[in-house]
């Protein structure tokens, strides 16, 4: 998981005084979250939630795991209650900003970032995140500001981008910030022959593909889950090293229109670009 490309603070927050069994089931969905049990941690949260639904940390961090899980619409549900019985609460703007970027309203993303830097002038993920949609944009200026700002306040994640800003001409990748065509082959994505060509990421490596796989959603409008396989396939690219790129296999899992889970093998490379088209038979996120 991520996550996400990723970058969203996902620290659980414990509580006290707290109605007796409201706890005792928000403590047990802490510890299945933290030993990545997820779909139980968000059983025992519903569950701590229905008995009493005004603790703020609850909603929180079922958002949390809503992201981890990649389910960022319903994540965006839990973290704006959090600011509604905690308006002053930054984490939950800064989370609230990532789902958002993840749903593709970046614009959105921007605006919570920005929200929780008012709430804290000192709060260098914020800066780090908001940097990250100045860049997707190559809007290089702001972004190596929000970096350095975070580097300044003691973000190490931020190092590496600090240093790419003293010479932003050398900088050469791709950002998928979201899908707009429909493959009119099946064999697109399916067959190592037709791979989609995501390109390199701001961050390298396969950050594309994990962004690409995230943008898709099947027929039903749910987001698919997905996992690597290993690499495979290799072809000539002048963007690879000794000119020998290899693709990546990744098994997908969706439901299909009779409501029954499948599973399928998409072939993605980051070594060269070619505009990412939906996948057919799929369809991509839907702003909120």
């Amino acid at each position: 998981m991520k996550l996400l490309f990723i970058l969203v603070a996902c620290s659980l927050f414990p509580f006290s005084n707290y109605a007796q069994s409201g706890e005792v089931y928000y403590n047990q969905g802490l510890e299945f979250a933290q030993k990545g049990e997820l779909e139980k941690a968000l059983q025992y949260f519903d569950t701590s939630i229905a008995i009493k639904a005004n603790e703020y940390v609850v909603w929180y961090n079922r958002g949390i795991v809503k992201i981890m899980m990649s389910r960022y619409e319903d994540a965006l549900v839990d973290l704006e209650q959090t600011i509604k019985l905690n308006p002053g609460y930054k984490k939950a703007y800064l989370n609230l900003g990532t789902a958002k970027k993840h749903l593709t309203n970046y614009e959105g993303a921007m605006t919570d970032y920005t929200m929780a830097l008012q709430l804290d002038t000192n709060y260098a993920e914020a800066y780090y995140n908001r940097g990250i949609v100045y860049e997707l944009f190559n809007r290089m200026e702001p972004a190596c500001a929000d970096f350095a700002k975070a580097y300044y306040l003691g973000y190490q994640k931020a190092v590496l981008r600090v240093e790419r800003c003293k010479d932003t001409s050398q900088l050469n990748y791709h950002a998928v910030l979201l899908l707009t065509k429909t493959a009119k082959t099946t064999k697109y994505g399916f067959t190592s022959e037709m791979p989609v060509k995501v390109g390199t990421g701001p961050d390298g490596g396969p950050e594309n593909e994990r962004t690409y796989l995230e943008l898709l959603r099947d027929v039903k409008g749910n987001a698919i889950r997905y996992h690597r396989l290993g690499s495979c396939c290799g072809y000539a690219s002048v963007n690879a090293p000794k000119g020998l790129a290899l693709l990546d296999k990744y098994e997908i899992n969706f439901i299909n229109e009779e409501g029954k889970e499948k599973a399928a093998v998409v072939y993605l490379s980051f070594y060269d670009y070619d505009e990412p088209q939906i996948l057919s038979g799929f369809k991509t996120v839907v702003t909120p």
